[in-house]
């Protein structure tokens, strides 16, 4: 069990980490201000200082500095397994497989000062005969797994309690771990000792989950995982039993292949890794969420989330993340074995999962190279430690030897999931609405990041990524804010001075950087683009010389800002064009590289267009079709389902694309292609499997990318996207992330049912999809508004008519509508 976060960790590591230098990382636990570390290591260097220390199996180290302590010196001569508090302050837990810690029996369990390590005499552990792999304390009680038979000369296979003060033999656990998972007893495989290896216990005491190297618990059929009831005089098996652990995976290699367990804050689900290879449809290199409330027989985990073949091989539960390590390349890959299949998104290493439905968030700091794995995971108030075999985090980025901490301070607080819900209004896209004049189509802070708007208008759309769906590749972004500058009055008053902070600039001719902005044909517009000279490579007139066209035609030739303005002076070029559908917008080389700070596109001209306009709805009654806005040359006729969380409109289109933009219910940012299985900082990085390898890192599209040409309507809610498509008479879902918008790979649904004049029949589907009240309410080609009951899973009940151009004369027939919390 971990403490709660409001959010999820920073990406970026922190320096107050040592270097480790050989072995792993088994455990990790913090002490007041000071991180114990246990393993198979030897030494530990200081970062910084460079002090090499000689600290076998077990050290110190100050979690502000990260300069590892010098006066804690226990005496441990093998490998540490498991690190807990201490039962009074200034003290630590330790288990593990060492012995002779203090001459008169202190081996396997021990309790030492957080001081100098020294043995707390106080507490005598009853003699184990074989490993202690983990620890935990629960009221005046330590639970103990591991690899023995015997405590203090009283039977015990894998599982017992000694008293937390005094470390005497406890018989409140006597259930008996029998039984190799795999290894059949003779012949062929792979065998290793039977016993408990990972545990944990609910915040409040009362339960407790064992994994471990087993297939019975006292004779029953508890294949690897186990549920205690810690509640009565002596601790007994709960009904909790499943048989999905009960899989052969990689029997050659492996006895047993579940590898940690840790409770959610609130004890109210725990979280299940393993390893064991690609095996379709087990739980094997996977992790799956299990509620602690459940009870019964062949239970069925809430969800479970893919590797794709690798190992996993720690968790950490906070709340807001589900954290998981080892050496996975992908999440979100449960199809294919060690490649990347459809819906994979690179996460080597390490991955945050949404705790609602295991779909991977956006954090994704990586290892490479992985090695063996992140072998342990441990949240503390302030962040989260990483113990792992391997050297840096990220792609070579931060060397991090075997241990680093990531910071909560930094981190994202995770999105809030807000959708409509009835009464609200609905958004029709691909409705006819008026627009004015001096109507902003798309404003583009080139190379920036995403500025508000200084009139109340739209923002200015961030440039950062290497891709856009308004430009090629090739081009590169630059910063210069060391100098000042000011700006002519050319310049329009709605421009940011922010915004000539960045520039993106073309380094090669080939290609030219190129903008592309769809504009409905035969708008009139005026194309404003803001350029300066800040860098002192450019400060004379001829440094910087390139040509503009705009739609083919030469706008502006030999352009040079400093001949033209002045050297730190800003100004904006404004061009007037009639659109041909696409504002073609082409910087060519003449003298260096062309750049350019802004872009901007406004309406020049009166008209109307493809737009989006709303009506209310209350699950009754509809309101008049009134304009919202939208005519920016989004061909919205060729939508296919649209879903707005957090103020986020998420769409897909007949190209088999799906977009994103903001939208507040009046105004819309720019559009972006949303493709979170595109990563720049891991695409064409190759794994680091083997010296040959030309595997990458790559992640693979989720295979609704696919359907989208038939898909009519989507909708998302408590961690589901819904959709209907065309001709399939059922309603789909998969998870979804609104932290990263990554879509499920697997996918789901309800079926419907009747003939194809059936109200419960779905499929002649239109655009429009919500859940309200229990009831989930989509449109037909007809027009009419049909709702039946739906719990999120299936449907119950018939269907009926409730809007529609026979019954209200409103006609629901969209490409995708959609509502607005």
């Amino acid at each position: 069990m971990q403490p709660s976060h409001d959010r999820t960790v920073s990406a970026v590591p922190s320096t107050a980490t040592p270097n480790i230098n050989d072995g792993t990382v088994n455990a990790i636990v913090k002490v007041d201000n000071k991180v114990f570390v246990g393993g198979t290591f030897t030494g530990v260097t200081d970062r910084g200082t460079g002090t090499v220390h000689s600290k076998p199996f077990l050290f110190a180290f100050d979690a502000t500095t990260g300069l590892v302590d010098p006066t804690f010196a226990p005496n441990i001569n093998d490998e540490v397994l498991s690190l807990q508090p201490g039962n009074q302050p200034g003290t630590i837990f330790v288990g593990g497989r060492f012995s002779g810690v203090l001459a008169g029996g202190w081996s396997k369990l021990v309790l030492l000062s957080t001081t100098d390590g020294a043995v707390v005499e106080s507490f005598k552990a009853a003699a184990f005969n074989g490993a202690v792999n983990s620890i935990k304390q629960f009221g005046d009680r330590i639970l103990v797994g591991g690899f023995f038979t015997t405590v203090a000369g009283n039977a015990r296979n894998g599982l017992a309690t000694v008293n937390a003060t005094t470390g005497a033999f406890d018989p409140f656990v006597n259930i008996s771990l029998t039984g190799h998972h795999n290894y059949p007893g003779t012949g062929t495989g792979a065998s290793s000792a039977v016993g408990a290896t990972e545990l944990d216990i609910t915040p409040d005491g009362t339960k407790a989950v064992v994994l471990g190297n087993f297939k019975q618990a006292n004779g029953g059929d508890y294949d690897q995982v186990v549920m205690l009831d810690l509640t009565g005089a002596a601790a007994a098996i709960r009904s909790w039993h499943t048989n999905r652990f009960d899989d052969a995976c990689s029997y050659g290699v492996f006895d047993k292949w579940v590898r940690d367990v840790d409770f959610a804050p609130d004890g109210s689900y725990f979280v299940v890794v393993s390893t064991g290879g690609f095996v379709a449809g087990s739980l094997c290199d996977a992790a799956s969420r299990w509620e602690t409330s459940a009870t019964g027989t062949n239970l069925l985990p809430t969800w479970v989330a893919y590797t794709g073949g690798d190992t996993l091989l720690s968790v950490a539960v906070t709340g807001t993340a589900v954290y998981v390590g080892g050496h996975q390349r992908w999440m979100n890959n449960p199809d294919v074995r060690d490649a990347a299949g459809q819906g994979a998104v690179t996460r080597p290493g390490l991955a945050a999962l949404e705790p609602g439905n295991g779909i991977p968030t956006s954090w994704n700091p990586g290892r490479n190279p992985r090695g063996v794995g992140a072998s342990a995971l441990y949240a503390t108030e302030d962040g989260l430690y990483v113990g792992s075999d391997t050297d840096y985090i990220g792609n070579y980025e931060y060397m991090r030897g075997k241990i680093a901490f990531f910071p909560l301070a930094g981190g994202a607080t995770p999105p809030a999931g807000v959708v409509g819900d009835l009464p609200t209004d609905v958004f029709f896209p691909n409705s006819t609405v008026s627009v004015p004049a001096n109507d902003v189509l798309y404003r583009v802070n080139a190379g920036g990041p995403e500025l508000p708007a200084t009139d109340g208008g739209s923002v200015w759309a961030a440039d950062t990524a290497s891709t856009s769906v308004y430009r090629n590749a090739g081009s590169t972004a630059n910063t210069i804010v060391s100098n000042t500058f000011t700006a002519n009055a050319s310049v329009p008053a709605s421009t940011p001075l922010a915004v000539f902070d960045d520039r993106r600039f073309d380094p090669s001719a080939a290609p030219e950087m190129m903008w592309n902005f769809p504009v409905a044909a035969g708008t009139q517009v005026e194309v404003r683009l803001s350029f300066v000279a800040r860098d002192w490579n450019y400060s004379a007139a001829g440094q910087r010389v390139f040509d503009i066209k705009i739609d083919g035609v030469l706008r502006a030739d030999n352009y040079d800002t400093v001949a033209q303005v002045g050297y730190k002076v800003a100004h904006t070029l404004k061009f007037p064009v009639t659109s041909d559908g696409t504002i073609n917008i082409e910087f060519i080389h003449g003298l260096l590289n062309p750049a350019v700070d802004a872009i901007e596109i406004v309406r020049t001209s009166a008209g109307s267009g493809a737009g989006v306009a709303k009506r209310s709805y209350n699950g009754t009654t509809a309101g008049a079709l009134t304009a919202v806005g939208g005519v920016d040359g989004t061909v919205w006729a060729n939508l296919r389902g649209a879903f707005l969380v957090d103020n986020t409109l998420y769409y897909g289109m007949s190209d088999s694309n799906f977009y994103k933009r903001s939208f507040d219910g009046v105004g819309f940012g720019p559009a972006s292609l949303h493709n979170p299985h595109a990563d720049p900082r891991w695409d064409g990085v190759l794994v680091d499997e083997r010296p040959t390898t030309v595997m990458t890192y790559n992640g693979k599209k989720v295979a609704m990318y696919a359907e989208l040409p038939n898909v009519r309507s989507m909708f998302y809610s408590n961690g589901r996207l819904y959709y209907t498509m065309t001709g399939q008479n059922a309603l789909f879902w998969r998870y979804f992330s609104p932290d990263g918008g990554v879509i499920g790979a697997q996918r789901f649904q309800a079926a419907g049912s009747g003939v194809a004049t059936a109200l419960e029949n779905l499929t002649a589907p239109s655009g429009a999809l919500f859940l309200s009240g229990g009831y989930v309410y989509w449109s037909r080609t007809d027009g009419r508004l049909i709702r039946r009951a739906f719990d999120g899973t299936n449907f119950t009940g018939v269907a009926t008519a409730v809007s529609g151009p026979a019954i209200d004369t409103v006609s629901w027939v969209s490409p995708g509508a959609f509502l607005r919390g």
